[in-house]
């Protein structure tokens, strides 16, 4: 059905139905884009009140992917009653258990039909028990589509339909083992102590526990819960009384899941650190390859995901700030990202806003944000550790007063950076206080 609803009111997985064009005819908003919250945020940030879109109750639709979204809502939602379960009865449920690995295999005969999925939108996620399954899934998701074109490319020189489903399995449970850890201790705001990390390492063994009594479950699977934390020099952990795995001891599969794992953290708020922009996430994971983090692995990760999807914010290192209105990378591999100048903290700068520009050198970027709070937010803490992060002339008093120079293209954007500098402000003078 096809319906104008405020933006508020949109679903996930409903399809924007019409082009939505800025005050000056460029496109925010393109038909046939997929509603997700990041892009609900964006759309707001740029002052959309409603939209056209098309609901799931409307036979012919298809989100621009291949999967079925009573498929997705199903699978989030039995992993959702899975993470539930073991944490009220410290065990697994066997019926959602074979539910799960019916899914896995609709979701494997999707991602390995027609074109290999694309990833093109922001994740934030900073609530406990909402990432636990986003990520659950996201890991599959980004796992499943990873091993596809490393299988593709000839780099993983077996991919049956065992190992996919052993794949997709490994990488819904590889976290189930936090489930028995306290929630004090996953949802802890500053850094883990040395005793509370000792407990977090203990997740994939408490996860090997868990599933030990489910003969469906198949060794790789167990094997993806167990060392998915191993990283190839060594450095990492996995079974609590096990030996520390390296290099080609740890099964490819295993190295999949570790890479979706940790680039699917890293996009993600959580209760401890902002998220980062999935072009910062790919350069961590480049600068660890072949280190934490499978050498051949890594660089396919730019082939299924977008490194600048639309409503990212961009510092830029002249004080501007852009948002992407049109998502791409700086590889060659997919059109430039393009972007509109909707506020700058520094006069003189390259651009005005108001202007558009396509991104062409990474060099500009000083850091990114998923929306004005974060954005504010990582600028007070760079300042807090005298990192200015665009300039040396930038204005250390900007938690007391703000910037004379600031310039917002639209009302809208005005109020919201100086909504997110206030609420910044106060948080200053209350610690300040105490």
């Amino acid at each position: 059905m096809r319906v104008v609803l405020p933006v508020e009111e949109l679903q996930p997985l409903w399809i924007v139905d019409e082009d939505i064009l800025s005050a000056n005819g460029l496109p925010l908003v393109l038909h046939g884009a997929v509603v997700t919250p990041a892009l609900k945020d964006a759309m707001t940030r740029h002052g959309i009140v409603s939209i056209r879109v098309r609901t799931d109750d409307e036979e012919e639709w298809n989100p621009g992917g291949p999967l079925s979204p009573k498929l997705v809502l199903k699978v989030k939602q039995d992993v959702q009653k899975l993470v539930v379960h073991a944490v009220r009865r410290r065990s697994l449920s066997p019926q959602l258990l074979s539910n799960i690995m019916e899914q896995t295999s609709a979701v494997v005969d999707a991602l390995f039909t027609g074109e290999a999925p694309l990833f093109a939108e922001l994740r934030s996620l900073s609530n406990y028990d909402a990432y636990t399954y986003e990520h659950s899934w996201s890991v599959m998701l980004l796992s499943l589509s990873l091993a596809r074109v490393a299988w593709e490319s000839g780099i993983l020189e077996k991919l049956d339909l065992q190992d996919r489903l052993n794949l997709g399995m490994g990488a819904v449970l590889h976290d189930i083992g936090k489930t028995l850890l306290p929630s004090a201790l996953l949802n802890k705001e500053g850094p883990l102590d040395e005793e509370e990390w000792k407990l977090m390492r203990l997740h994939p063994q408490k996860g090997v526990d868990l599933l030990r009594p489910y003969k469906l479950v198949m060794p790789m699977v167990r094997a993806i819960v167990a060392f998915h934390h191993e990283r190839p020099d060594g450095g990492g952990y996995g079974l609590a009384k096990g030996a520390t795995l390296y290099g080609g001891e740890i099964p490819r599969l295993v190295r999949v899941v570790s890479v979706a794992d940790a680039y699917d953290a890293m996009v993600s708020s959580r209760p401890y650190r902002r998220a980062r922009l999935p072009f910062e996430a790919l350069e961590i994971l480049a600068s660890e390859a072949g280190h934490q983090f499978d050498a051949d692995l890594v660089p396919l990760m730019e082939r299924i995901v977008v490194s600048f999807p639309v409503g990212s914010l961009l510092l830029l290192k002249d004080g501007s700030v852009a948002s992407v209105r049109s998502p791409g990378d700086l590889t060659g591999r997919r059109s430039l990202p393009e972007c509109l100048v909707v506020a700058a903290f520094l006069s003189g700068g390259r651009y005005l806003p108001g202007e558009t520009f396509v991104l062409r050198d990474r060099s500009q970027i000083a850091l990114g944000a998923t929306g004005p709070d974060d954005l504010v937010g990582k600028m007070v803490e760079d300042v807090s550790r005298q990192r200015p992060p665009f300039s040396d002339t930038f204005p250390l008093s900007l938690v007391g007063a703000l910037p004379l120079s600031l310039a917002c293209a639209l009302p809208l954007w005005d109020q919201l950076f100086m909504a997110s500098l206030d609420k910044f402000r106060a948080t200053a003078t209350r610690a300040a206080g105490q």
